[in-house]
């Protein structure tokens, strides 16, 4: 039987392959990028990971080695005084003493919360059903007052008509 017609089989498993594997991981390229320069779509690369763990290991190899030659770089650059390499470092190695900003974690009891303010609403209702109440009687009733409302009389019975 002929062959079919079409594109044939890529290999990434071969020596060179994997070797540029590697030294594209090296330079940051993601999986994705690796493949496009290797000629075949993300999907493919993939699948073969899947498939074949040299491949495999040759990307996370790469990617190793590109951390590496960076994490280097950016030691030699704090070491020789370069102050936003210093603070990267310290921000990402020890980010419970250098980070910006530091967690909090509350802990809220909702249902405590609105148990008490249920417990300070005033009971305005009239105590006949053709009775009506004014502020003065309902506040009277409950005997609760605010700090807000005892300002708001002392401002009245001070004002003598003249607004201060």
């Amino acid at each position: 039987m002929p062959k079919k017609p079409g594109r044939k089989k890529i290999t990434l498993d071969d020596p060179d392959t994997l070797n540029k594997i590697i030294a594209l991981g090296s330079q940051g390229l993601t999986s994705g990028q690796i493949a496009r320069c290797l000629g075949v779509s993300w999907s493919t690369i993939d699948r073969r990971r899947k498939e074949n763990a040299e491949i495999e290991e040759a990307i996370k190899k790469g990617e190793a080695l590109g951390v590496e030659k960076i994490s280097n770089a950016l030691m030699t650059s704090a070491r020789d005084g370069n102050v936003t390499a210093q603070i990267f470092y310290l921000k990402n190695r020890a980010p419970d003493q250098w980070a910006d900003r530091q967690e909090m974690n509350h802990n809220l009891d909702l249902a405590g919360i609105l148990s008490n303010a249920n417990s300070r609403i005033l009971d305005v209702r009239p105590d006949e059903p053709g009775e009506q109440l004014n502020l003065q009687d309902a506040r009277e009733r409950t005997n609760v007052r605010t700090n807000a409302q005892d300002d708001q009389d002392d401002y009245i019975d001070n004002s003598d008509g003249a607004s201060s």
